[in-house]
């Protein structure tokens, strides 16, 4: 009869959970920062103003971005059995601090991005503070466009969760999405992070546009945000990296070409029947940010 394998100390399984979640931090480190020095260039040209034509809903800068995503989606794909190994290994997964950050970015993904989007749109419009409304419009706008895209992305992929099948990370069926209904096939892309992706895109761009001053905590928050969810959608075993990568490639794009076609398309029919006349008057975020 085989003999049950010891426990390990209580300093060698410290030491182990340790480890393993350095080895997770430097091997997320190493992919954030690829994928920023090759996406930095297109988001600086993304919130550069925009010319006075309208532009069109997909644009040349929009298809770049949109290949460079795709190759950093299979470069992270190279690495989903080695993530979700490090993300579900024992030291991460009993981290009380990651559990906390991972419920928070769970919760961000769906539904507090799109009620916070609702809450900015609705409550500027309450108080008369246009800034505040068209940020939040902008928002909800991003959020539900990628939605419907990434529904459709889903089914059509029909990628099986790693929950599912773990030591599978290519296990998908083109289709097969769309014919199962229990949503264990609907893994790419990752609702929450293309939810998390959409907002910061959206806020962050019409921020920028509106009161550049604070673009950058701005940014900062809503992607910091953003990224929560990624890594939460991975804690939970919900997703594969590349799952999460789409989901922040498709939900940016759709937040920069949201923002992109009203602000060149100034007093265009759905502003005036959601966001009414607008004017120049001061704006705020809660009780200590003002906005010109």
């Amino acid at each position: 009869m085989r003999e049950k394998a010891s426990p390990l100390p209580v300093d060698d399984a410290k030491l182990l959970s340790v480890t393993m979640l350095r080895r997770f931090c430097l091997r997320a480190a190493r992919t954030v920062g690829l994928c920023s020095a090759m996406v930095a260039p297109l988001v600086l040209r993304a919130q550069a103003p925009a010319t006075q034509a309208p532009a069109a809903i997909v644009t040349r800068q929009d298809v770049l971005f949109l290949v460079v995503g795709s190759g950093l989606v299979a470069l992270a794909q190279r690495s989903d059995l080695a993530v979700r190994g490090d993300v579900r290994a024992d030291g991460v997964q009993q981290n009380r601090s990651l559990d906390l950050l991972a419920d928070a970015g769970n919760l961000w993904g769906q539904p507090i991005a799109l009620g916070g989007a609702l809450g900015l749109w609705i409550g500027g419009r309450v108080s008369d503070r246009p800034t505040v409304a068209a940020t939040g419009l902008r928002a909800v706008e991003a959020i539900a466009v990628s939605g419907v895209l990434g529904k459709v992305a889903k089914g059509a992929f029909g990628r099986a969760r790693p929950r599912v099948n773990g030591a599978d990370a290519w296990d998908a069926e083109f289709g097969r999405g769309f014919s199962l209904s229990d949503g264990d096939h609907e893994s790419m892309p990752s609702g929450h992070a293309t939810a998390a992706f959409a907002f910061a895109a959206a806020v962050t761009s019409e921020v920028h546009h509106r009161a550049p001053r604070h673009a950058r905590w701005v940014g900062v928050a809503s992607f910091g945000l953003a990224a929560a969810t990624a890594y939460a959608r991975m804690h939970a075993d919900a997703h594969w990296l590349s799952d999460v990568t789409a989901g922040a490639v498709l939900g940016s794009a759709t937040g920069w070409a949201v923002t992109r076609w009203h602000r060149t398309r100034p007093g265009n029919s759905p502003d005036r029947w959601l966001l009414g006349p607008t004017g120049s008057g001061g704006a705020f975020v809660g009780a200590q940010f003002s906005w010109p």
